[in-house]
Order: structure tokens, then C-alpha cells, then sequence
């Protein structure tokens, strides 16, 4: 920019200079002077001055909606991105495109049409999203979020307090039986739990407008010092188009409405193209024109192929590929995404896993180091002993060690001593349809093998669609006997993850002492004390074989070398380059600051369509 300016200015000086009048003719030697001047010479035919040729000034290198891109990048009928999906989440055909609509069940593109109230930078701290401001009472039992005023829908109408308030209430409307219910009972909202129940209306839950109709005020039964950080999926829809067209309005591109940093373009069951919003203040504004997203058999074979310019690393088969081929390698980051672990629960509830020492010899079933080996190999995989991974605040996983170690002579001693006796085949179901999942199915079929093996009980490994599965797992009572699956991080707190083992979480383990345990951290002032709490809650859930827990997955991405933006920059936790979790979407400032760079020549002449 500095550059740019002094040859404005330069270029402005010889303009001037080339216009300006003929230089007037020389003045005559004063009379005084003239004897002892030497003898003139004839005078010279004045030569008008040359005019200096000035190139044009190049016009700003702007994108489809007049945002100046950055200097490095190409020009604007570059600025596309073909990727795939973020979320192993995303379903074929599904077509929620909200967080508030759905989470288990999204369709590809999701999460780009509105603002979650607050956002996650690359460390995955919090930053403003929605909200600019977000104030606590006294007590930290009612919180303000101040939204702000230069955010609306695209098609023209504020957005306000009540696209807010409306989409808490369809969270809590039992009817629309949303997939993520639990969770948002961590923030203890008045009334909610109770309208899951059918015990009051959801109109009735403590989510209100504040003193303007940008300031939504949330009413909570409990003080939570941390409430902004619960917030990421709070993303709303629109009031109107929710009460006229239902929760799916999003991926129709005759009702969709956006207030996030793009639109609707195009949406098919294996394609969704989106278009940058120009309605959106600058600083929210998007680098890209366009990002086309898509759904290949195999991410990495469709990156190597050109189809698409990012790429998961999913496979023991995708890792050996890139250690074969070092210029592919040179692209590859391991990134520590949302901590995911991946785990093995039961049914706690009925025989034959109600008996503890019978959770405990499948314990010391799972072989860790040779699943890791032979499926899911480094980078792309760390062993796993406990819920909160190495990395994660409070992480205790050396010291828990003992409890789930692979140790096949232990594993037989307590199953003899539960006297327990398995004669039916056990069905184990794996959650995912994609093929980034199929190293999950491999995985629980080593683990099967190793339970006949050793037990001799008879297991057999299904694989059930995501929506399908979370509906048997959610259901009450659960249907779902014996399963496997994974949880991440929804913001950095072990509050986050332990919860999901509560006696009102996701699993039917129920342990009052630890139930008490995470509660009453919940609202614990003093750190020291409340980091022991968890210790003692996480030891409680590992010893007493709330889960078995497997693997803690890393995301290993490759990007093409003509991406970048801010965000591609290391972080202090994600050193990784590219986009961090929780990804390409509105969470986070990546889907804003990303930019296809000038190179982009010497890899894809033309911009894909």
C-alpha cells in the first residue's frame, strides 16, 4: 500500500508537469553588464519540453461484491474454492443448513448463513460474533448479548433479538425433537430442560429481549461464570422464514435467507454452492466469490486428481500415500481440530453390562497400539485411556492409564469373576456412513475379534447412518445396546466433555457421585478446586468404564499452496496451516479471511465452475 501511494503521487507530479505553460523566454543581460559580457551568442530555438508518457492507474483489485482483496492475491475471477465437507456430521441429502436446526443431521455448506453470537479464533479462544458485547449480572445468572446493528438478513429485514429468541425456543420444542438438546442444557437456561419434558410451553424458557430489540437477555437457574463460551452453536434463523417454511427453509433457493458471510447459490444432495453476501458490513465480508462444496468417495484421491483444493486425511491407506510422495507430504498439517475421541459405550441400564466387572473386562480388550499400527496410524491418531486428550485443560490421561490397558489375562479373570454368561450374539454399532468413517468399522472389527477371542461372545459390527444412529442413542429408553462413537470439543473447558457422561447427558452410565461432581463445578469460583473436581469426576468415569475409551483423532489436512489468509498463519495451540476447528464456517474468521493467492496461475488456469 505504502508503494502504491508514492507512485500516485509521482504519477500526479508528472502529470502536472506535462500540462503545464511553455517556459517563458530568457530575461536580457542588464546594460551595466554589457561591456564586459562576452559577445552573445545567436539565441536558441526553445525546445517545448517532452511530455512524459503516464500509465493508467490499475483499477483496485476488488472481489463480486467490492471488497479489496489482498495484494498477494489473484485477480477476482480467481477467487474460488472447491472443498469438501468439515463435519464427518454432514449427511447426503440431508437438508438442515443451521446449527440450531440440526447438528447430527447438517447437509454439505452448512453453517454459513448466519452469525453464531460469539466465534473461535484459531487457539480457540473467544471472539465476537453476532454479539459485539456479552455483559453477566452480579451473580452471573443473567447474561446480555448486545447484538449488532450491522448485521440483517439478506433479504432486507433487521435481524433482532427475536431470530434469536425463536431459535432457542424450536431447540426446546419437544416436537422438533433437535438432536442437540443436551448440550444446550449446559447452559442451564431457565425452563429449558422443563420444555424438553412438556412441562411448560417454549415460549416459556428464559430467552427475552432485552431493552432494545438487539439485545437478547438469557435467564439462567444456575450462575455459569463461562456462559459466551457455550455459545458457538447458538447461529440463528430467521423468525419469519422458520414459522412459514419450517427448519429447512435454508437449502430451498426460493426461501432461503442468509445473514451470515455468504448465500445460497446452488444446492443438490452431493453439491452446494455458495456466493458471498454482499449485505454484510465490510469486516464480515468474505475474500471469495464462491466456495463449491462436494462430496468424493475418497478426499485425498480427490485431491490429488484436482477436483477439489483441500482435503481430510481419513485412512492408514491415505497417511501411507502421503509419506510415499514428499512434495504431497509438504502440504500435510496435523491438526489437533476439536480433541475427538473416539470411544465404545453400553447400555448400563440392562443385562449384560449393568455388571461392572463385565464393562471392565471389555476394558482391557481394545489393542490400542495395534489398531494404530495397522488402521488408523499416526498422524492421524493418538491412543486414547480417557475423555479429556493430552492438550486439553485438566488432561490426566498418564495417571488413568492402568484402568483401560489392553490386557487380554485380566480382561478373562473379571469376566469369569462377574459370572455373568453372554450366549446371544451382541450387535455393535458404529455411527457414520462415509467413507471417512470406514477406519472406525475396521477398528470396532478388531475390537470384535478380540472379544471372541478372549470371552467368547459373539459380537457383529453394523454401520448406521448418523441421523439414524443419534436417534436410537437419544432415544429414551436408548436403543442402541452396545455402539460406537466420538465426541469433540464444543469450547475449551472440561466441563464441556465430561458432560456429556451426566446422568441427563447423551449416555445412560449414571453415577450420582459424579453427577454431583460436575454440577457443582459448573459454578465453582476457585480454579484449584475446580480442576480437582474434574480430576475426581474423569476417574470415577475411566474406572468405572462409562465408556472404553479407543483413540484420540487428529484432523490431517492438505491444502493447496494457493490458499491463504489470516488464519492459514500458526497459532499458539494450532500451529497447523489452514483453517482450524470448527472450520469452514461463520464460527470461525477463516471463511472470511481466506483468499485464493496470484500462483493459483501456475496450478488451475481457470477458476472451477
Amino acid at each position: 500500500m505504502y508503494r502504491k501511494t508514492i507512485y500516485l503521487i509521482l504519477s500526479g507530479t508528472l502529470i502536472l508537469a506535462a500540462c503545464a505553460s511553455p517556459a517563458p523566454a530568457p530575461t536580457a543581460i542588464a546594460a551595466a553588464d554589457a561591456a564586459t559580457a562576452a559577445p552573445a551568442a545567436a539565441p536558441e530555438a526553445t525546445v517545448a519540453p517532452t511530455a512524459v508518457p503516464v500509465e493508467p492507474t490499475a483499477a483496485p483489485n476488488v472481489n463480486s461484491i467490492g471488497k479489496l482483496l489482498p495484494d498477494d492475491a489473484a485477480p477476482s475471477e480467481q477467487q474460488v474454492l472447491v472443498i469438501t465437507s468439515d463435519t464427518q456430521a454432514a449427511s447426503e441429502g440431508a437438508l438442515f443448513m443451521d446449527l440450531t436446526a440440526s447438528v447430527y443431521n447438517r447437509s454439505l455448506g452448512d453453517s454459513l448463513f448466519s452469525f453464531s453470537l460469539i466465534r473461535l479464533d484459531k487457539d480457540y479462544n473467544v471472539i465476537p460474533g453476532l454479539a459485539e458485547t456479552y455483559t453477566p449480572n452480579a451473580a452471573a445468572t443473567e447474561w446480555t448479548f448486545k447484538l449488532r446493528d450491522d448485521v440483517n438478513w439478506s433479504d432486507g429485514t433487521q435481524l433482532t433479538a427475536a431470530d434469536v429468541i425463536a431459535s432457542f425456543q424450536h431447540m426446546a420444542d419437544p416436537a422438533t425433537a433437535y438432536d442437540f438438546s443436551w448440550y444446550i442444557e449446559e447452559m442451564k437456561i431457565k425452563g429449558y430442560s422443563e420444555a424438553l419434558k412438556g412441562e411448560v410451553k417454549p415460549t416459556e424458557i428464559g430467552v427475552r429481549q432485552g431493552a432494545t430489540p438487539k439485545e437478547v437477555v438469557f435467564e439462567l437457574s444456575t450462575a455459569i461464570p463461562f456462559l459466551p463460551m457455550l455459545m458457538l452453536y447458538s447461529a440463528p434463523m430467521q423468525k419469519a422464514a422458520l414459522d412459514k417454511y419450517g427448519p429447512t427453509y435454508g437449502h430451498d433457493l426460493k426461501t432461503t435467507v442468509s445473514a451470515g458471510p455468504y448465500m445460497l447459490d446452488e444446492w443438490s444432495p452431493t453439491r452446494v454452492v455458495v456466493k458471498a453476501n454482499p449485505n454484510m458490513p465490510d469486516d464480515l465480508k468474505p475474500y471469495l466469490n464462491k466456495v463449491i462444496f462436494i462430496k468424493p468417495k475418497s478426499e485425498l484421491q480427490a485431491f490429488q486428481a484436482g477436483e477439489v483444493e483441500r482435503a481430510r486425511v481419513g485412512s492408514g491407506a491415505d497417511v501411507q500415500t502421503i509419506a510415499a510422495d514428499p512434495e504431497l507430504a509438504k502440504l500435510a498439517a496435523q491438526d489437533p481440530g476439536d480433541m475427538r475421541v473416539h470411544y465404545f459405550f453400553f447400555d448400563d441400564s440392562k443385562p449384560p453390562f449393568n455388571n461392572l466387572k463385565v464393562r471392565q473386562a471389555f476394558a482391557h480388550l481394545f489393542d490400542r497400539e495395534a489398531i494404530m499400527q495397522t488402521i488408523l496410524p499416526a498422524p492421524a491418531a493418538n491412543p486414547a485411556y480417557s475423555m479429556l486428550s493430552p492438550g486439553f485443560p485438566g488432561s490426566n490421561e498418564e495417571a488413568l492409564k492402568s484402568y483401560q490397558m489392553y490386557d487380554p489375562e485380566l480382561a478373562k479373570k473379571l469376566f469369569a469373576e462377574s459370572g455373568v454368561k453372554i450366549t446371544s450374539k451382541l450387535t455393535l454399532l458404529v455411527r457414520g456412513g462415509s467413507p471417512i468413517e470406514e477406519p472406525l468399522v475396521a477398528m470396532a472389527g478388531v475390537y470384535a475379534e478380540a472379544i471372541k477371542a478372549n470371552l467368547g461372545v459373539d459380537v457383529e459390527v453394523q454401520r448406521q447412518e448418523s441421523k439414524v444412529f443419534m436417534d436410537a442413542l437419544n432415544a429414551e429408553p436408548t436403543k442402541i445396546q452396545f455402539g460406537m462413537v466420538s465426541y469433540g470439543l464444543d469450547f475449551m473447558d472440561q466441563s464441556n466433555m465430561l458432560s456429556v457422561f451426566r446422568n441427563d447427558g447423551r449416555h445412560n452410565w449414571n453415577n450420582d457421585v459424579y453427577n454431583d461432581l460436575i454440577n457443582n463445578a459448573l459454578a465453582e469460583p476457585d480454579k484449584a478446586k475446580r480442576g480437582q473436581m474434574y480430576l475426581d469426576a474423569e476417574k470415577l468415569l475411566v474406572e468405572e468404564v462409562g465408556a472404553v475409551f479407543a483413540l484420540q483423532q487428529f484432523d490431517v489436512w492438505v491444502w493447496k499452496p494457493y490458499i491463504s489468509g489470516v488464519t492459514f498463519q500458526p497459532g499458539k495451540v494450532n500451529t497447523a496451516r489452514g483453517i482450524g476447528w470448527p472450520g469452514f464456517s461463520s464460527l470461525d474468521p477463516g471463511c472470511i479471511d481466506t483468499y485464493i493467492t496470484k500462483n493459483v496461475a501456475d496450478f488451475r488456469p481457470e477458476a472451477p465452475q
